[in-house]
């Protein structure tokens, strides 16, 4: 199969630039033969118009129509004086009274012009008047020039205005050709200091300086996806290390206990021991792969799917009946109040809000109170969990929602979970639509996801303690 013919901007833009100076030249040619045409034709009527004069002069000269073959002789003369002078007297009937054949008359056009065809096939102008009726009553006089001359002059005109204009739109062409090659330099010198920028030197940016004004934006687009991609990149660096770091403990784990176990024979229970250590730390495993993909299709834009009206009270309720057991046991408490209902996937709420929860257990001293609070507005259905606590710093408040981030520590136990529950609760917002945020002061810290139904509506909320 044939790779696909790429277009060149630089051929396009010479054949544009060819196509106008067609269209100019032909435009101007086409005017110039008009305007040279016309001013041929008009000093064929102005000679043709001094002959008529005179010519009518001498026939009102005349008393009787006897008379007109006195003057039959000075015609004669004045038809072979001038070569290509036609004159032709006819009476009322149409019959010719002086001329010889009559010619066809091609075309008759205002102010008295006619176009004729000669009785040897050539093209005449010429004017036709009335004659007066003293003489030849309903006669007509009929005087006409040539126009092979003109003809052949206007040929040769327009021929070598073809050829002229055929050279100057080839000059035109080869000019634009270098113009435009000369003009897309810049183009060609931004691609090859693209081409050089690979992972290892993601930082380097397209320099603005020096670059055409009509390159800027393409520039600092060009620089701004840079940004991001190496933001991306190092994100991906960071999330590989991170998910290494996450998975070498519990491999290690594994792998020591098994050589331990292999290492002398063991009885049955210390073999059943090692089996159910291996499969906890497996099932942690588990528990991490199948985080891992969920966001990897949340990043892939994937949707929320089964979407039914849902009450968040009604499953905040359902989730602080399942920490029940944590909150007593660690001595806070735990408050449910608003309502807001929304169409939603039941499970992905219950799944953030769970999230959400046991991040506020996490960081709520003992005797301290969270308060998960419902509400709706024209932005959405929106729930915030508000705990006190020691606040989390400005520098890494904007990064909690990222993937195994832990604030404040380089690492927490392994009890304390993987650091993916709110990365797991922004993407849960993303998937129906929405968004989440958080805010941290003396006071406490908030945490909020904000959700949106297909059609962006959320019944009204109720407000109401539990």
């Amino acid at each position: 199969m044939k790779p696909p013919r790429m277009r060149s901007m630089q051929a396009r833009l010479t054949l544009l630039l060819g196509a106008i100076a067609l269209l100019v030249s032909s435009l101007a040619g086409a005017t110039l033969f008009w305007a040279l045409k016309r001013e041929v034709e008009r000093q064929e009527i102005t000679e043709v118009s001094g002959k008529l004069e005179l010519i009518d002069h001498l026939i009102d000269m005349q008393n009787s129509a006897s008379g007109l073959q006195d003057l039959a002789a000075t015609f004669d003369q004045m038809r072979a004086g001038e070569g290509q002078l036609g004159i032709w007297i006819m009476d009322a009937q149409g019959k010719v009274v002086y001329g010889g054949a009559a010619p066809e008359t091609l075309e008759a056009l205002p102010d008295r012009q006619v176009v004729l065809e000669a009785p040897d096939g050539g093209r005449m102008r010429g004017l036709r008047v009335n004659m007066n009726d003293r003489i030849l009553p309903g006669a007509q006089l009929t005087v006409a020039v040539s126009t092979r001359t003109s003809s052949q002059f206007l040929y040769a005109y327009g021929t070598a205005l073809v050829l002229i204009c055929a050279l100057w739109v080839g000059a035109t062409v080869m000019l634009a050709a270098w113009a435009v090659r000369r003009s897309m330099a810049p183009t060609r010198r931004l691609s090859e200091q693209a081409a050089r920028i690979q992972p290892d030197n993601l930082s380097r940016r397209l320099p603005l300086q020096d670059t055409d004004r009509e390159l800027h934006e393409l520039v600092r687009s060009f620089n701004r996806t840079l940004e991001r991609l190496q933001a991306a990149y190092q994100q991906m660096e960071g999330f590989n290390a991170d998910v290494a770091h996450e998975l070498r403990t519990p491999l290690a784990t594994l792998i020591n206990g098994t050589q331990v176990m292999l290492s002398s024979p063991r009885d049955a229970a210390e073999l059943r021991d090692a089996l159910e250590s291996n499969l906890e730390e497996l099932e942690d495993l588990k528990t991490l792969v199948n985080d891992m993909l969920f966001l990897a299709r949340a990043d892939r834009g994937e949707r929320a799917a089964d979407l039914v009206p849902v009450s968040l009270a009604a499953e905040a309720r359902r989730v602080a009946e399942y920490y029940e057991a944590t909150l007593e046991e660690r001595g806070v408490g735990l408050r449910c109040e608003g309502d807001a209902t929304v169409a939603a996937n039941p499970g992905l709420v219950r799944r953030a809000l769970a999230n959400l929860i046991a991040n506020a257990i996490k960081a709520t001293p003992p005797g301290g109170e969270i308060v998960l609070a419902c509400s709706a507005s024209a932005a959405g259905a929106r729930v915030e969990v508000r705990n006190p606590g020691i606040p989390i710093p400005a520098a890494d408040l904007p990064r909690i929602f990222d993937r195994f981030f832990r604030s404040g520590q380089a690492r927490a136990p392994r009890s304390e979970g993987h650091g993916l529950g709110l990365a797991i609760v922004r993407a849960i917002a993303r998937m129906h639509g929405g968004e989440v945020d958080a805010a941290s002061d003396a006071r406490g810290t908030i945490v909020g996801i904000t959700l949106r139904g297909p059609d962006g509506h959320t019944a009204a909320a109720n407000i109401t303690e539990m």
